[in-house]
């Protein structure tokens, strides 16, 4: 019996692993390849839950990697956040800085890691040979820097095609995207987004509107009943219910000149809580992404009007738990949008330009922190949210249109059926 080919997704936690494991489990249904997973940081469960063989940078080091590992064990003992799996903290950290090492020398590399963090990992020698030991015949990964843009350039380099999804807008890696050589197709959210790469040089031929398979799960009917159920269980029913969902605030980011404060989504949750406090027409879930630390002091506190969404509820049930979601710049405003959710965005964060929100429609308004004070006072009221995003559920599904891309690529004839 033929062995199936191995494609290889490649993803951070949070959205970027909810965009690929749907395409992972049409790719396993159909039985067309084994997929796999380099699963980085918060993904790595999550693939794993699902069934699908699943490594991570542990599983990538070999012998001579001694030097790398004692620096992996020092930038480990830094993090502010110790990871739950130490042992892929310092075989992640290691390896990608002994690649910038390796790439910049090192005096370069320590400039760039004091500025950047992680944001100045590229780690293209450590992703090739992931991609030299699987040998797979395809590689998927969202549009995120890092090992993911690693893995798609280190695919090109060995012949190996490749699908890049974008899970929003792809204005901050625009220039990346736009150019003709990185991956063998983009999939987009929409014709809107297509056009914009088109415009900025992309062969259109490369440029495929799937829509974003993190977003098929909002299909489910069943969602509005689940949040009723979450809003009823706390006694909410008669207050204007907020979600905030955080996002955690880089430093740094290269190409932007702003400097970040990481304590950005600390300081929303205060204020917050403080007006919710005060407000006793207000109530309050809290929901952090997957990659912050858990919000366990302030469930501890037992404030009777706020709450801590956990992950133990799927974030889409969530969001028809309340009235209005509340987001910086997470993609979980865009989801809460095609839910039919208000969205307030809260401007602050270094990345504001890069989710217009309020101009792509996903959002009602956006407030800086100050403002908040007075956001919900006198006649505020978000009206039910009118379908004007541009954005709409894909139809097929976004992760049926993915798997189609991704057959054109290492089966043309099969593709094109």
């Amino acid at each position: 019996m033929k062995r199936r080919p191995l494609w290889l997704f490649v993803c951070y936690g949070g959205g970027h692993v909810q965009a690929l494991l749907p395409v992972a489990e049409r790719v396993r249904s159909l039985g067309l390849a084994e997929p796999h997973f380099l699963a980085l940081t918060t993904a790595a469960p999550l693939a794993r839950a699902r069934g699908f063989p699943t490594l991570g940078f542990r599983d990538l080091v070999e012998p001579g990697d001694r030097h790398a590992l004692q620096i992996g064990e020092r930038l480990a003992a830094q993090l502010s956040v110790q990871a739950t799996d130490r042992d892929e903290s310092v075989a992640y950290l290691g390896l990608s800085y002994a690649d910038l090492e390796q790439r910049l020398g090192a005096a370069e590399a320590a400039e760039r890691y004091a500025r950047y963090g992680r944001q100045a990992f590229l780690p293209l020698g450590i992703l090739e040979r992931a991609l030299r030991r699987l040998q797979p015949a395809l590689v998927l990964a969202t549009n995120s820097p890092r090992a993911e843009q690693a893995a798609i350039e280190s695919a090109r380099a060995l012949g190996i095609p490749s699908v890049c999804l974008l899970d929003l807008f792809g204005i901050w890696e625009r220039e990346r995207l736009a150019r003709a050589d990185y991956a063998d197709a983009l999939c987009v959210l929409n014709d809107a987004v297509r056009e914009r790469f088109i415009a900025a040089g992309r062969p259109a031929e490369h440029i495929f509107v799937t829509g974003n398979p993190a977003f098929d799960g909002l299909r489910n009917p069943m969602l509005p009943a689940q949040g009723a159920a979450l809003r009823r269980a706390a006694g909410w029913e008669d207050l204007h219910v907020l979600l905030l969902a955080t996002s955690p605030e880089p430093e740094r980011i290269p190409g932007i000149a702003a400097v970040g404060d990481p304590q950005w989504p600390r300081r929303i949750e205060q204020r917050l809580i403080e007006i919710v406090q005060a407000n006793p027409r207000l109530a309050l879930w809290l929901r952090r992404h997957p990659s912050e630390p858990p919000a366990d002091a302030v469930a501890a506190l037992g404030y009777p009007r706020i709450r801590v969404a956990g992950p133990e509820v799927l974030l889409h049930a969530w969001l028809h738990a309340g009235d209005e979601v509340l987001v910086t710049v997470s993609t979980v405003g865009v989801e809460a949008a095609l839910c039919g959710r208000p969205v307030t965005q809260i401007h602050g964060s270094i990345l504001d330009e890069l989710s217009p929100y309020v101009e792509m429609g996903l959002a009602q308004r956006a407030l800086g922190l100050e403002a908040l004070a007075g956001a919900w006072s006198g006649a505020w009221a978000p009206r039910a949210f009118s379908a004007r995003t541009g954005v709409p559920l894909a139809s097929p599904p976004a992760a049926e249109a993915v798997v189609a891309v991704a057959q054109r690529l290492v089966d043309p004839v099969a593709g094109a059926a």
